[in-house]
C-alpha cells in the first residue's frame, strides 16, 4: 500500500449520533480543552517546556467571527501519522462560510507559533442547535494537501463527511460559551465519533 493509501484509508465505521451529543470529528488524542479569554487568548499547556500561547483571531483571521466565541471553548485534537486522517462533521448543520489560508508545514508538538502560520481552513458550521461551532483543519509537518467534501448551504448530519488531509495534522473546535458540557479530557485518545461533550439546554 502507497502512503497515500495508508493515510486515505477509510475502513468500515459505524457513527451513532445521540440527538444531544457532539462528536469527535477525529481519531485523535484531546491535546488541548482550554477557555478563550475574554481578549481572545488562549493558553496551552507547556510542551518540552515551552508556553504556548496565541489569539484566536489569529487562526480565524476574521476579527468579527473571533469576537463570537470570547469566553467559549477550545479543543485541539493531535492526529498522529497512523491515525484515520478523515474528518466527520462534528455536530449536524450546515456550513455557512469558510475560508482556506495558505501556510506553512511546521511540527505543532514542537512549534508554539505553527496554530497560526500553518496552512489550514476553518468552516463556520451553524448547527441544529441554533449556536455555531467552528472547526479548523490546521496541517502540520510534511502535509500537503488539505480538502473538505462539505457543500456550503447543505444539511449534513453528525457523523457525515467533512473532508480528509494527509501524514500529523491537528483539529480545532471552538464553541460559544456556555452550550457545551465537555466530557472529554486532555491526554483522551478517541475514536471517530467518540462523545465530546452534551449539548446544554
Amino acid at each position: 500500500m502507497g502512503i497515500n493509501r495508508w493515510f486515505l484509508r477509510r475502513p468500515p465505521i459505524s457513527i451513532h449520533a445521540p440527538e444531544d451529543q457532539i462528536l469527535s470529528p477525529a481519531q485523535a488524542k484531546v491535546q488541548t480543552l482550554a477557555p478563550i479569554g475574554p481578549d481572545g487568548w488562549i493558553e496551552e499547556k507547556k510542551i518540552l517546556g515551552r508556553q504556548r500561547r496565541f489569539r484566536l483571531v489569529d487562526i480565524l483571521k476574521d476579527e468579527n467571527l473571533a469576537a463570537t466565541f470570547l469566553g467559549g471553548d477550545f479543543l485541539k485534537l493531535y492526529l498522529a501519522p497512523w491515525d484515520l486522517h478523515f474528518l466527520l462533521f462534528p455536530a449536524p448543520g450546515r456550513v455557512t462560510s469558510y475560508a482556506y489560508h495558505t501556510g506553512w508545514a511546521f511540527p505543532l508538538l514542537f512549534m508554539s507559533s505553527g496554530d497560526v502560520l500553518n496552512e489550514r481552513l476553518s468552516a463556520v458550521i451553524e448547527t441544529d442547535w441554533e449556536f455555531p461551532l467552528v472547526m479548523v483543519m490546521i496541517g502540520s509537518w510534511m502535509v500537503n494537501g488539505i480538502h473538505h467534501s462539505f457543500k456550503p448551504g447543505q444539511r449534513n448530519p453528525a457523523g457525515g463527511d467533512f473532508g480528509h488531509f494527509k501524514v500529523g495534522s491537528s483539529v480545532v473546535l471552538v464553541a460559544p460559551p456556555g452550550r457545551i458540557n465537555w466530557t472529554c479530557r486532555e491526554g483522551d485518545k478517541l475514536d471517530l465519533g467518540t462523545s465530546l461533550g452534551n449539548v446544554r439546554g
